[in-house]
């Protein structure tokens, strides 16, 4: 699969431990390298849209696919459409990061899914049917669910939420936290 014989540049591996900090060991950075590259098409060097899907698909139990959609988004920060290495690790690193900060900002770009800096009831029910669809995770409802995250977190009462509101309400909303945990089933 991929191109095997393709090694990791040391530059690259310097550039990703200056930008994501010394916690990241060289030894990280080429096993997610290994992954990465087993997971793209034969022939490519980034991963389309479709092998992303499939390989967050396959991690959980449930359809995880339109969650997957949320996730490439947030991963391909130039919007070319593809996932290259350097944009696959630091996606990795954010969205597993042990800091809360550094997660909840990404959480907040993956709810937010038209990128306009603020997280509507429509945007918050199709991120939380998605994450239901791809975990055992029973609600009450999604609009229920909805309706109550933004009672807690839209503090100014205007039917979305902030990126301000998200950082300081997400850390208060057990449902929240729990979806930012790696297995939100555990």
């Amino acid at each position: 699969m991929g191109n095997k014989g393709t090694k990791l540049h040391p530059k690259t591996i310097g550039e990703l431990q200056k930008h994501l900090g010394s916690d990241l060991t060289d030894e990280d950075i080429k096993l997610w390298y290994k992954d990465f590259k087993e997971s793209l098409t034969p022939g490519k060097a980034q991963l389309t849209r479709k092998d992303f899907i499939e390989v967050y698909d396959k991690i959980f139990s449930g359809d995880a696919r339109e969650f997957a959609e949320h996730v490439f988004r947030t991963f391909d920060t130039d919007g070319n459409g593809m996932v290259d290495f350097q944009e696959f690790v630091v996606g990795l690193f954010v969205s597993s990061s042990q800091e809360m900060d550094k997660k909840l900002d990404w959480a907040f770009r993956v709810y937010d899914i038209n990128g306009d800096g603020f997280i509507t009831k429509d945007e918050m029910n199709k991120i939380i049917t998605s994450i239901c669809k791809m975990t055992t995770s029973t609600v009450k409802s999604v609009e229920e669910l909805t309706h109550d995250i933004f009672s807690d977190m839209d503090i100014n009462r205007d039917e979305k939420i902030s990126r301000e509101e998200f950082l300081h309400g997400a850390s208060k909303n057990d449902f929240v936290i729990k979806l930012l945990q790696p297995d939100p089933d555990s």
